[in-house]
């Protein structure tokens, strides 16, 4: 865990032309959240990866489901191109902590078993679809993710989408506390549109690297309603990622 980076340092995703961090944190909308004890911090949490030689950290949220062990991100965390590679590879490690804070796991650890993303993303690395859900391993007390935080956050799909968000993640590689923004959406992102499926969206906040999968919650918190996935170059002051439909990720976690 000391070791990882954000992952969106190391990776390059081509899809939209657009989806890639701005080099550095300026103008950050966001603020640490105190208490990562109390709901609905508890389901977010830091996910630890491996792809390739790299160890890298994005974001996720424990969902509400009937296994009680889906974790959702970003797709690019676990499937996307490395520097100095031209074909995306698969993360092989994932460690999702829940109410990371400072070096503390909470809740636990929880081991990613399978891997589930859309075939849109693996094919082509469409970001109307970069999302992945991941069953995970109970921790050492032997509870599930969900049961463990408190419950999980179920998904919300086709929702309006001019709403507000809250949006939670774990920004930059030196802030080791999840941080929240709250945020209006602020229009479609056009350059989505020509890719397939429901076009992705912003919000009027800005993440940064590490922050990928983390979740938009609407409703007070009740719901995901989205994650984010990526940013434009030298916008300090938007975040984007997929609408959330049953096209996307209503199709990708049915079942799970």
């Amino acid at each position: 865990m000391r070791s990882a980076r954000p992952l969106d340092q190391l990776l390059h995703s081509p899809g939209a032309g657009a989806a890639a961090w701005p080099s550095e944190i300026a103008s950050a909308s966001f603020a640490s959240v105190p208490d990562t004890n109390l709901p609905p911090f508890t389901a977010v949490g830091r996910v630890f990866l491996k792809v390739g030689n790299f160890a890298g950290f994005c974001s996720g949220t424990a969902i509400n489901s009937a296994s009680r062990r889906l974790v959702l991100t970003a797709g690019h965390c676990l499937y996307s191109i490395l520097p100095g590679h031209r074909i995306p590879s698969p993360a092989r490690y994932f460690d999702f902590v829940p109410g990371y804070a400072a070096g503390q796991a909470p809740f636990g650890e929880f081991i990613g078993r399978q891997a589930f993303l859309p075939r849109p993303w693996l094919r082509s690395i469409n970001e109307n679809y970069d999302m992945a859900a991941v069953l995970t391993e109970p921790n050492a007390s032997g509870v599930n993710v969900a049961d463990a935080v408190g419950g999980g956050i179920p998904i919300a799909t086709d929702r309006a989408r001019d709403q507000e968000y809250q949006v939670l993640g774990y920004p930059g590689a030196n802030r080791k506390l999840m941080q929240e923004c709250d945020a209006r959406f602020s229009g479609d992102d056009r350059l989505t549109y020509p890719l397939g499926g429901p076009p992705s969206l912003g919000v009027g906040c800005y993440m940064g690297e590490g922050a990928s999968g983390g979740p938009w919650l609407i409703n007070e918190g009740a719901e995901v309603g989205g994650i984010t996935t990526y940013g434009h170059i030298k916008n300090f002051t938007h975040t984007f990622g997929p609408y959330f439909s049953r096209r996307n990720v209503g199709a990708l976690v049915k079942g799970l």
